[in-house]
């Protein structure tokens, strides 16, 4: 159900997303689908916390196996900023998941809402923090991390990576710092 509406809500964003559309998608009723979450932005913010776990649970997957081995430093002390590359990487393969990012996107161009931007701004705030921690790098670091990473999202929301080969810019803009 949740995949439905993370769909629909990519798509047309908070206010344009259909529930009729996002209920008969997840084969369920429409009441029921208002049975389950209560309201649309219930729903909405629902999807968003689907997104945000499915980010933080790539990098910290990719934070965990880094210290293990990580063919990009086999030392058993590895510099804590290679985990930030880690992280990194990890948000890049999640460029396929392009619905996903853009429900991001919404989630970020609602949060004037005052139920919704608080979510989003808590949401934000612990991803940050936990990247930061587990990173242990300078606030140079983080910002550079975030503003690639949303360059990485706003690519996937013009589906650049499907174009990738067709013009040197896009293979510029794609490609992963070493």
């Amino acid at each position: 159900m949740l995949a439905a509406a993370i769909a629909e809500f990519a798509a047309k964003g908070l206010h344009g997303a259909s529930t009729e559309a996002i209920a008969a998608a997840a084969g369920i009723s429409h009441p029921y689908l208002f049975k389950l979450f209560g309201t649309k932005k219930d729903l909405f913010l629902a999807a968003f916390d689907r997104v945000n776990d499915r980010i933080h649970g790539a990098f910290a997957a990719a934070a965990a196996a880094y210290p293990n081995g990580s063919p990009l430093d086999p030392d058993p002390n590895p510099d804590p900023s290679g985990r930030l590359w880690a992280m990194g990487k990890a948000y890049y393969r999640l460029l396929d998941q392009r619905d996903e990012l853009r429900l991001l996107l919404h989630g970020f161009a609602a949060a004037g809402d005052p139920e919704v931007g608080p979510v989003v701004r808590r949401r934000y705030a612990a991803l940050y923090r936990f990247v930061q921690e587990t990173a242990g790098v300078d606030a140079r670091a983080m910002q550079a991390f975030w503003a690639h990473g949303m360059l990485l999202t706003i690519a996937a929301a013009l589906d650049l990576p499907s174009l990738a080969g067709e013009e040197a810019w896009i293979e510029e803009l794609l490609a992963f710092p070493a």
